[in-house]
C-alpha cells in the first residue's frame, strides 16, 4: 500500500505498539525490511499538551534516539517546532532512519532493538 501511494518501497518497519516477537522479526526480514524501535515515546496519543510533549521528549532524548510521534495527535504539530529548536540548540542533528541504523553485521533482539558488536544502537 505504501509503495502504491508513494512510489517508494519501505525499508524499515515499526511494529504496532512496539510489540516484536521472533515470528514478526522473521516476516519483516523476509520482506527485506529492517525492524526499528523507538526509545522516546512522546505520549502524544494521550492528548497531553504541546508543552508536556516538549518537556517529555527533550528530557529523554540521547544520541541515537528515535522519537515516537503520531500523525493523528492533537498537539504534536504544536510541539514539534519547539522540540526541533531545543534539540538543535543542544547540539543534536536530525538524520534519516537509513543514516541512523546499522545495515550490516547487526542482530535484532525480540524488542526490535538493533545491536552491533555487543553495543546497543536503537
Amino acid at each position: 500500500a505504501v509503495r502504491t501511494l508513494t512510489g517508494v518501497t519501505p525499508k524499515v518497519f515499526r511494529a504496532p505498539f512496539g510489540e516484536y516477537d521472533d515470528k514478526l522479526l522473521s516476516c519483516v526480514e523476509s520482506a527485506g525490511m529492517i525492524p526499528v524501535q523507538w526509545d522516546v515515546d512522546s505520549l502524544d496519543w494521550k492528548g497531553i499538551s504541546g508543552a508536556e510533549i516538549v518537556k517529555r521528549v527533550v528530557g529523554k532524548v540521547k544520541n541515537g534516539s528515535i522519537i515516537l510521534c503520531h500523525n493523528n495527535s492533537d498537539h504534536i504539530l504544536e510541539a514539534l517546532p519547539t522540540i526541533l529548536d531545543e534539540l538543535t540548540a543542544k547540539g543534536y542533528r536530525f538524520v534519516t532512519m537509513s543514516e541512523l541504523i546499522y545495515h550490516e553485521e547487526y542482530t535484532i533482539d525480540a524488542q526490535g532493538v538493533q545491536h552491533k558488536n555487543g553495543k546497543e544502537r536503537i
